[in-house]
């Protein structure tokens, strides 16, 4: 292990500790546990393996079993650390579902073997006391075991922040005028740095199997990209924006049947039958009258930071019967019901005041940057706000 290793391998430990300890002054808003714990796991796995690979290092099957077992964890951790984002509140560790528990037990022990074979010698076997053919058989067949069930877990896992994300995004639209982008890329970045590690992790495991172990340019160049997802992640967490006004009550995390619910987010968020409703036909059009005055006459969809709570409040209604209205009568949600507005609007403008920048038009209709404002002309017109604008004046009353 030459000095550039030893250095990458203490600035990587350094870090992830640094910002571990950190974490909470640069997030002031957010208790993000567990992406604190997911950057300690990083920080001992580095060491872990820094003590693998250090040709004058003792136990090395130790380092090895450790490493395996820290790596079982990342995916809890990041799951729980999407949940504790989306939910805006630290869920117990023990909301982990019932399978995977049996997972990380069963892979666990699987472990064990690598673990108690572990001696104070310079390489993984033990020259004077060496292992019979069978012990080594059944280690390794254990080792495989446990790498099988990681392959599986992750999998498993993406899917489950993947509804998540999922549930997060339909609450963002029932109650915001525009989306949490930097939260939304946040938790996105959550999963693909999860992603990364587990593609890692096989393709680490595959080029031992048939080419030997990962040499020292190898190695360097996983750790870089760990430290740069890593970092990156850790961005986009920064930028992290609470989504404080959700009108509809957040799920309660108490045991693993609250979180098994997760399978099916359209239950919490979709609108629903409503067939118990108080609100009657007369009732509904009397409220879609002010919803229509508001937009039309007030032009409330220009104020950026519009959200149900806020609608409901100025028009003295309850938040859940706006919803139902919206979603009753006109099969939209808040936040595509504002943008239709916002986008009639803008077409006009872009029409008739050719001399401002798109930018500048965005923000005149509501919305927060001119990403957002591209990306939602472009889902209700088919084309962005510069084709639109180069077209004839004619399709502006479209």
């Amino acid at each position: 292990m030459n000095i550039l290793q030893t250095s990458l391998f203490a600035i990587a430990i350094g870090y992830c500790l640094l910002c571990a300890v950190n974490l909470r002054s640069w997030l002031p808003r957010w208790r993000l546990r567990y992406f604190a714990v997911f950057l300690l796991l990083e920080a001992v796995g580095f060491g872990f393996e820094w003590l693998m690979l250090h040709p004058e290092s003792g136990f090395k099957s130790l380092w090895l079993g450790g490493l395996m077992l820290l790596s079982l964890l990342i995916g809890p951790c990041l799951w729980l650390c999407t949940l504790e984002i989306t939910r805006q509140q630290t869920p117990s560790p023990f909301v982990l579902p019932l399978a995977h528990k049996w997972l990380l037990l069963v892979a666990s022990l699987c472990l064990a073997p690598l673990l108690l074979s572990a001696h104070g010698g310079t390489f993984f076997g033990n020259t004077e006391q060496p292992v019979s053919t069978y012990q080594a058989m059944f280690i390794h067949g254990t080792m495989l075991i446990s790498i099988g069930i990681f392959t599986l877990q992750v999998p498993m896992l993406t899917v489950r922040i993947r509804l998540l994300l999922q549930e997060y995004e339909q609450r963002i639209t029932a109650n915001f005028s525009n989306l949490h982008e930097h939260s939304l890329q946040a938790l996105n970045w959550l999963l693909l740095i999860l992603l990364v590690k587990w593609l890692m992790a096989i393709l680490r495991t595959l080029h031992c199997m048939y080419i030997g172990p990962v040499g020292g340019l190898g190695i360097n160049l996983f750790m870089t990209i760990e430290i740069v997802f890593t970092l990156r992640a850790l961005f986009a967490l920064s930028r992290l924006q609470p989504a404080s006004d959700f009108v509809t009550s957040d799920i309660k995390i108490e045991s693993d049947s609250s979180v098994e619910g997760l399978s099916s987010p359209s239950s919490n968020i979709a609108p629903q039958k409503y067939a118990n409703s108080p609100l009657d036909e007369s009732i509904r059009k009397r409220i879609l009258g002010k919803l229509h005055n508001a937009m039309e006459t007030e032009k409330l969809y220009a104020q950026a930071n519009l959200n149900l709570r806020q609608l409901s409040e100025y028009l003295n209604e309850s938040p859940h019967y706006l919803s139902q209205v919206l979603n009753q009568n006109l099969q939209l949600s808040f936040y595509e019901w504002v943008n239709r507005y916002r986008i009639d609007a803008a077409k006009l403008l872009l029409i008739s005041q050719a001399h401002k920048t798109i930018l500048t038009i965005a923000e005149e209709v509501g919305f927060n940057s001119k990403s957002t404002f591209n990306a939602a002309f472009r889902q209700y017109t088919g084309v962005t706000p510069s084709e639109f604008r180069q077209q004839k004046p004619e399709i502006a009353s479209n």
